[in-house]
Parts: C-alpha cells; structure tokens; sequence
C-alpha cells in the first residue's frame, strides 16, 4: 500500500509535464521542441553503464586532473580544485553523516564541468547515446557540449534561466532531482535580476514582498536514473538534489533559438552571450560543421559556470 501511494505521488508531481516512454525525433520536435513545452522522457537510457556508477568505479579511473568545486552558495561561491575521488570521498562522508542525523558542514558542488572533454574514458558508459534528439549539426561531436554536474542530498541551484536562452536536455544518471519550472511568459513576475536568476524562490514563495508571483503557473518534476528532461528556451528552473545525484546536460539551439538569442543584445543580455550565440546561428545557418566553430565557442563552458 505504501508503494503505491508513493508511485502515485511521484505521477502527481508530473500532472502539469508530459511523461513519454522513449520518443522519435519527429515526434519529439513536432510535439514539444517546435511548440516550446516541456517533456520528461523514460527508458532511452535504460542500457547506460553510467546508471551504475559508484565510488570505486570512479576511484579506479583516478588520472590526476583536478576539478572545480564550487563552495558556497551557487550564485557566489568560490571555485576549489581537487581530485575527483577526494570530493567523491567528502561526498560520501557527507552522505553518511546525514543519514546517522549528525551535525553536517555545507558541501561544495560539482557543477558545469566538460566532464566528457576531460574525461573521455567515460564516454562508453553512456552509450547508446540519443543524439538523435539534438540538430545533426551537434551529431560528430556532441559529447563536446555536455556540462556535468555532481552533488549531495540538498543541493540547490536558485531559479534562473539558461544565459543563451538555449533548448536544454537534462539527463538523470545516478540519484534524484526535483525540478520546479516556470514558463518563459511569466519570467518578469519571477523578479529577474542582472539577467537570468531570479528573486522569487518558488519552493518558499513570500507573496507579500513578491506580490506579482502570486499568478505563476509552477511546474514540478522529480527525475530518477535513466529520465531525460527537455527544457524549451528561456524555462525557468530551480533544481534540488533530493539524494546524492550525478546528472548533465546539453545547451542546444536550433537555427530559429539561436537567432532569438543574438536578438538578445536588445534585451539586455551580457555581450558574450550574442557572441556565443553568433557562432552557433552561422553554423547552424550556414552549415559550417562543428569543429570549425567549437574552438570558439569552448569558452562558453567555463563562462555559463
């Protein structure tokens, strides 16, 4: 009975969010892509080897380089580099003292990284990969734009937008998170400030200092191992790690995203981002392959971070 009742609240929380079990690439861009709505997707990555990672599988392929932990609040924080297996050591005393109900220091987060770029003895774990979903412009080289993210029970990543105003796939490997979303129409009653984070705090809403809010249509999704999510450009999104979660994602832009995107200038978006977006329409438009635009457009993966 218990069981149940849980199965039949996590589908509550999907009430507002299409659930598909795998998809096309035609039904994918006809139904959801092209009309800018949300969708999470179930079991095309149900024979990834990821889904199985632990810590000793990530200690016996220790090579030496150093990764960027951000320490303190997301928006903020400062960067501390160290050894992956160092941090998944912390991660796991971290997890350990949690559940013992002892008193736990705040724990950095993994996120944004090239993790493939630099790791790329991981790339058969996560195989056979769905890159029919992107443009096939991404297609020779996509593992290239994946950013990674690895974090502890509690994790939390304010709402905000992507910068580029890019599509999003979001894939859930190990763990799970929730994602609240709000749709792109009602991001000036979410308080926006600079460009893309967002005052309003959806989880705690305080209608009283954030009185426009009280009319925002909330969306919420919990993701497990294997689910993919797709974000249409400009989402908002707030994202909680509600157990210890390894995950990444892919900024992607069709030709039509990517023009809105350099047409941001007007709007108020930093400069670098028309930059980035710039490269990606002339590729996209001009169909100039990847590998001549991605040597400048690396930097946007540090940049996004």
């Amino acid at each position: 009975m218990e069981k149940l009742q849980s199965k039949i609240d996590e589908l509550q929380l999907f009430e507002h969010i299409t659930i598909v079990d795998h998809i096309t690439r035609d039904i994918f861009y006809n139904d959801f892509v092209n009309k800018g709505k949300p969708v999470v997707i179930r079991n095309m990555t149900s024979d990834w080897n990821a889904l199985n990672w632990d810590t000793e599988y990530f200690k016996s392929k220790e090579n030496g380089i150093k990764v960027p932990i951000k320490m303190g609040k997301v928006k903020e924080g400062r960067r501390e580099k160290m050894l992956l297996s160092t941090y998944i050591e912390l991660l796991d005393k971290y997890e350990q003292d949690l559940k013992l109900g002892l008193n736990t220091e705040p724990l950095g987060y993994l996120h944004d990284i090239p993790f493939f770029y630099m790791f790329p003895e991981y790339l058969s774990d996560i195989a056979p990969f769905p890159k029919e979903l992107f443009p096939k412009w991404y297609w020779p080289e996509w593992q290239n734009y994946i950013q990674f993210f690895m974090g502890a029970t509690g994790s939390l990543t304010p709402l905000h937008f992507d910068t580029l105003l890019t599509n999003n796939l979001f894939f859930q490997v190990v763990g799970k998170k929730k994602f609240i979303l709000i749709d792109i129409n009602q991001k000036d009653d979410c308080y926006i400030e600079g460009w893309r984070w967002a005052k309003f705090d959806p989880q705690n809403p305080d209608y009283e200092e954030f009185p426009n809010a009280k009319g925002v249509k909330i969306m919420e999704a919990v993701l497990n191992p294997g689910d993919i999510l797709y974000m249409p450009p400009g989402m908002l999104h707030q994202v909680h790690g509600l157990s210890k979660s390894i995950s990444f994602n892919i900024d992607w832009h069709t030709p039509q995203s990517a023009k809105k995107g350099v047409g941001t200038l007007w709007k108020g978006a930093p400069r670098k981002n028309v930059y980035y977006n710039m490269l990606v329409y002339l590729g996209l438009r001009l169909r100039i392959p990847a590998k001549y635009i991605f040597p400048f457009y690396k930097s946007y993966l540090n940049y996004v971070s």
